[in-house]
């Protein structure tokens, strides 16, 4: 039996039992003999109980199952597919997260700061069907999908921005499940990724822009300015992703002081490693209203991510992907793989 009719069957049984008892309450409570009644009534009350309370875990894990099996799992309702930094109370001045995509000297890095005043963060593994790649995401307890990898060693993120004034093509659909993950299953390129984004309209375009890379060194940001999407690649072994629209740019004015920091430590580089993602994420973390609450890089040739919570570089967790793949979908809380605060 798949777990999503496991989780019907159980829904199914949990109402009829209750159903059932409610019916058999109401004909106890109309019933002339007043002992009996009461005791019955009682009795009857206290199996319901018993059972919602023994079913609901049964009920609860067949869902979480079921939504992290979901070919792609979909965050949400269809078509809420932004971060959740997009919510009211994070200030215009506050919009965060910092992507940095580079190929150079034989490696292939991507870091990742994620910035939001919400510590509540996981970390998400589905493995791969015969379908669908493998993956791993990361995010928040209100919103899983912030960015991931998959088995292929594609990357996807996602920048919050104001409105683009993106406008919708009348000869597409709109496409109703969440982006990131379903690029994460279905594409193994960049050019895999525009195809994607070619097939259909994605309202998310206008608050969002998409940083993408595989793992031969391609990169590109998915983004709407000038009327249109826009697939913006770079010549330079280097490819920076903040929070305005590149497409809009002129002069080389860029709006962000992450950008320009970023921009200066790779323009004044050799040589590509861990520890130089490492310091650009470092020098631009945030703090205040749009704390960056984990970083990661990304190792798309060999499959590996680096994680470092709370902005705290000093300390990391290394994650092989395929190892950590063959253990089987599951959520896991990010703050777990850290030593705890003396």
């Amino acid at each position: 039996m798949s777990l999503a009719i496991a989780s019907v069957v159980v829904s199914v049984v949990t109402s009829a039992i209750i159903s059932l008892g409610i019916a058999q309450l109401t004909r106890e409570i109309s019933s002339h003999d007043h002992v009996a009644k009461e005791e019955n009534v009682m009795r009857l009350g206290a199996s319901i109980v018993f059972l919602t309370i023994l079913l609901s875990p049964l009920l609860s894990q067949t869902r979480t199952s079921t939504l992290l099996q979901q070919e792609p799992p979909i965050d949400g309702a269809p078509g809420i597919e932004l971060p959740v930094c997009f919510g009211a109370g994070i200030s215009n001045g506050a919009f965060g997260c910092t992507i940095v995509m580079a190929a150079r000297n034989g490696l292939v890095l991507v870091g990742n700061n994620e910035d939001r005043n919400h510590t509540q963060t996981i970390m998400t593994l589905v493995p791969a069907t015969l379908k669908y790649y493998g993956r791993i995401v990361f995010g928040y307890d209100d919103g899983p999908i912030q960015g991931g990898m998959n088995d292929q060693g594609l990357f996807i993120d996602a920048n919050a921005l104001r409105p683009t004034g993106w406008k919708p093509d009348s000869g597409k659909p709109t496409y109703p499940l969440n982006i990131m993950m379903s690029v994460l299953a279905t594409c193994a390129t960049c050019e895999d990724v525009r195809a994607f984004f070619e097939k259909s309209n994605f309202p998310a375009l206008d608050r969002a822009r998409f940083p993408v890379a595989d793992r031969s060194g391609a990169s590109m940001v998915v983004e709407y300015g000038e009327d249109r999407v826009q697939f913006v690649r770079t010549t330079a072994w280097y490819q920076i992703a903040t929070n305005f629209v590149m497409s809009n740019v002129r002069n080389g004015n860029y709006p962000c002081w992450r950008y320009r920091t970023a921009d200066k430590i790779l323009s004044e580089s050799k040589e590509l490693s861990v520890e130089l993602i490492r310091k650009i994420l470092d020098e631009t973390h945030q703090e205040g209203g749009a704390l960056t609450v984990y970083s990661n890089i990304y190792d798309l040739k060999e499959g590996i991510v680096y994680v470092y919570n709370l902005r705290n570089f000093d300390e990391v967790a290394v994650m092989n992907l395929s190892e950590e793949l063959k253990k089987g979908q599951r959520e896991i809380e990010l703050a777990s793989l850290f030593r705890k605060p003396q």
